[in-house]
């Protein structure tokens, strides 16, 4: 393990020791119940404290603040610096008196060329929420490293600052992926081509796949003796119809047939996203690139924007820095949120992804989500995915330019991810019970929760009447024509 992500991990257990022990402090504000200006100004102080050149001296009240997202664990905010240059080199931090002849001899207006080709213009904020459990550090501390990680092989954003409940990131003028879009070819390809990068990583974290059992076993506590003991109860009676559904299912014992069923599935083990779904895959916005210093960060709010990403020069794909589709032609895509990166089965991160195909995370009415079965790829659109990882996944490993997959290869990735797709089912519906009761998030927990299980059960009815009665599994592979 290198020198630099030692020391990372160092500064953000010490950071996040001090953000445990003042969970009242100013930090808090910027969740749900600061006020505007209170939030604004614990922003600017945060970007004052971490960032450099214009950022120490720019007045809060001339930034550019809001929030742009709330998640489950973690609030962002976007922060960047006023484009009138005016506004830049005229403010006196607190506690810092200035002189009476400091107060005459004003410091001068900096020009758009002050500024330093690193220095960023806008960052993301992002601040974290709900932490439950006492490893809740070391998740933190994992998913810090592993940010850091794909910061610097260009696969995340880069990270400009971690500090005491949070961290500060490169802002990327980007959108989340739509549901429907996960099925159109070009992003589908490019989706696995992202995957079959982090697939390659080598991370200093242990390489045993524990995670997946020790996350579910974790969970399954809690849901024995918390959200599904014998006197809980629901907020009204559909809650409470299917609590009770929940609860006739003997989850220890479905762990152990799933153990058993998957120990026979031959899944190689590589460094996995584990909740590759829409919203945490961006598609980066069309952006302009100007020919001067003068015009390269001067920002127009009635344009989508004008930011030129330097450090997305991603060398691990065919994508370019300068737009949303690469010199090739195809969409450039940045992966985020890595809080359940770890070692774990191939197959669980394919088939993760595609379950993802089936939910919409948009509905904005109760249960916040549509479920669309017959949206779940077919096998051809399977095999396209498959066979373009695969195609991506040996050549990261290989001498070789590119190196083609066999049909027995795609058919030996098509079994794993059929077999795992229980895993995501179960894995989900377990999280979905835990957060029923203790996230303050707007989401049907419950009903997810009965949608995932529903599907698993069936799923798993299916593996057994395969295996009671030799069913032989309907498969055509072909050459697929990409």
């Amino acid at each position: 393990m290198s020198l630099y992500i030692k020391n990372l991990i160092v500064c953000v257990k010490n950071n996040y020791r001090r953000f445990i022990d003042m969970n009242r402090s100013r930090y808090w504000k910027l969740q749900l119940c600061g006020t505007e200006a209170e939030m604004r100004e614990i922003a600017g102080r945060i970007c004052r404290n971490y960032l450099h050149g214009a950022w120490k001296s720019v007045d809060p009240t001339d930034l550019d603040f809001r929030r742009i997202s709330g998640g489950l664990s973690n609030f962002l905010y976007y922060v960047a610096l006023p484009s009138d240059t005016s506004k830049l080199g005229g403010y006196a931090r607190e506690n810092s008196p200035e002189t009476e002849e400091s107060r005459l001899v004003k410091k001068p207006i900096l020009s758009s060329h002050s500024f330093s080709m690193d220095e960023p213009k806008k960052v993301l904020l992002r601040i974290y929420g709900q932490v439950h459990g006492e490893r809740a550090m070391d998740a933190i501390v994992t998913e810090s490293v592993i940010f850091t990680l794909l910061s610097e092989r260009r696969l995340g954003p880069k990270l400009h600052g971690v500090f005491s409940g949070g961290r500060i990131e490169e802002y990327i003028p980007a959108r989340s992926l739509l549901t429907k879009e996960l099925s159109e070819p070009a992003l589908s390809m490019k989706i696995a081509e992202k995957m079959a990068a982090i697939h390659s990583m080598d991370v200093p974290l242990s390489k045993e796949p524990n995670w997946l059992w020790k996350t579910m076993g974790k969970w399954m506590k809690t849901v024995k003796d918390e959200r599904l003991a014998q006197n809980a109860t629901g907020k009204n009676d559909e809650e409470q119809s299917i609590i009770k559904q929940l609860k006739s299912v003997d989850y220890e014992k479905e762990v152990e047939w799933l153990k058993k069923f998957l120990a026979s599935v031959e899944s190689p083990v590589v460094f996995c996203h584990n909740d590759m779904q829409e919203g945490n895959i961006l598609i980066l916005e069309d952006e302009i690139q100007s020919a001067s210093d003068d015009e390269l960060y001067t920002y127009d709010e009635t344009k989508k924007s004008q930011y030129v990403l330097t450090q997305y020069d991603d060398t691990n794909t065919s994508d370019s820095i300068h737009s949303h589709i690469s010199d090739s032609g195809e969409p450039k895509l940045v992966l985020i949120d890595f809080e359940y990166c770890a070692y774990n089965y191939r197959g669980f991160d394919i088939a993760n992804h595609f379950q993802e195909w089936s939910y919409d995370y948009t509905n904005p009415e109760h249960p916040f989500y549509y479920e669309n079965q017959e949206n779940s790829p077919t096998l051809e659109q399977k095999e396209i995915f498959i066979k373009e990882y695969l195609k991506h996944y040996h050549t990261n490993l290989s001498e070789d330019k590119e190196v083609e997959p066999s049909i027995d290869d795609i058919n030996q990735l098509l079994c794993e991810v059929d077999a795992f797709a229980l895993a995501s089912h179960f894995f989900w519906c377990l999280w979905s019970i835990v957060n029923a009761s203790k996230s303050q998030i707007p989401f049907g927990y419950w009903e997810y929760a009965l949608s995932r299980l529903d599907t698993y059960l069936r799923l798993k009815q299916e593996v057994v009447k395969k295996d009671k009665y030799g069913f032989p599994q309907k498969r055509k592979i072909c050459e697929v024509d990409i």
